[in-house]
């Protein structure tokens, strides 16, 4: 009898095992990608002040004025303090000839550069820049641009990619005799998002007194979805 009742269970389990594997539903395996573009509203830049002297104290006291100088241009051009950070403070040395030809002699100089990273809003960089150069700014790099908030276009993308993973889903099932039922799981990041410029260059015209106009021009933010639906025979 407790043999027969052995059986009896294993025979159920594997029953009911048979029966769990034929209502798994069919699945399909679909990626999808989507893409938006989005305009940048946050700039960087690079600002250097150089002056030379020949003692070093001399050199860099000069180019602490000079820098000063270039800050309070900053500022009242509507950078808060936050947006100006020290980037690098460097004093060096060389030596040079001076005299005249047949009589020249050797001098040390020192250099000190100083320079500052400047982030800024792309609505008001190109006032930035021009206050520096007013300012005295030996030297501008930049802008680069980037976004305030880090997830910017990508929400959108992701809808983009899951509207392109349904649409194919549905096609793919429907060319076989299936339709899409449901969905099984969702991957929103089998890869990176990727963020690549289309178009960000700083427009200035050849006029020393025409304002320096900035277009940050516009981002593309692409997005990538892993999807598997549930099917059934159509």
């Amino acid at each position: 009898m407790r043999i027969v009742a052995v059986v009896t269970v294993l025979s159920l389990i594997f029953a009911s095992a048979a029966v769990a594997d034929t209502t798994s539903p069919s699945t399909l395996s679909v990626d999808g990608s989507g893409s938006v573009m989005v305009t940048p509203d946050v700039a960087s830049l690079s600002v250097s002040v150089a002056r030379s002297a020949a003692r070093s104290a001399v050199a860099l006291s000069a180019a602490n004025l000079r820098v000063s100088a270039v800050v309070a241009a900053i500022r009242a051009a509507g950078v808060p303090k936050a947006g100006i950070q020290t980037n690098s403070i460097d004093v060096s040395r060389r030596t040079v000839r001076e005299g005249p030809a047949k009589h020249q002699h050797r001098v040390r100089r020192y250099t000190a550069t100083e320079s500052l990273s400047i982030t800024s809003t792309t609505s008001i960089v190109g006032r930035v820049i021009d206050a520096a150069t007013r300012a005295g700014a030996d030297s501008i790099n930049g802008p680069d641009f980037s976004f305030s908030d880090p997830s910017a276009g990508v929400v959108a993308a992701t809808n983009a990619a899951l509207a392109d993973a349904r649409r194919r889903g549905n096609a793919a099932a429907a060319s076989l005799g299936y339709r899409v039922t449901g969905v099984h799981s969702v991957d929103l990041n089998p890869q990176s998002t990727i963020v690549s410029p289309v178009s960000a260059a700083p427009g200035a015209t050849s006029s020393p007194t025409a304002p320096t106009r900035i277009h940050p021009g516009a981002e593309e933010v692409d997005a990538t979805v892993a999807i598997v639906y549930t099917i059934v025979s159509d």
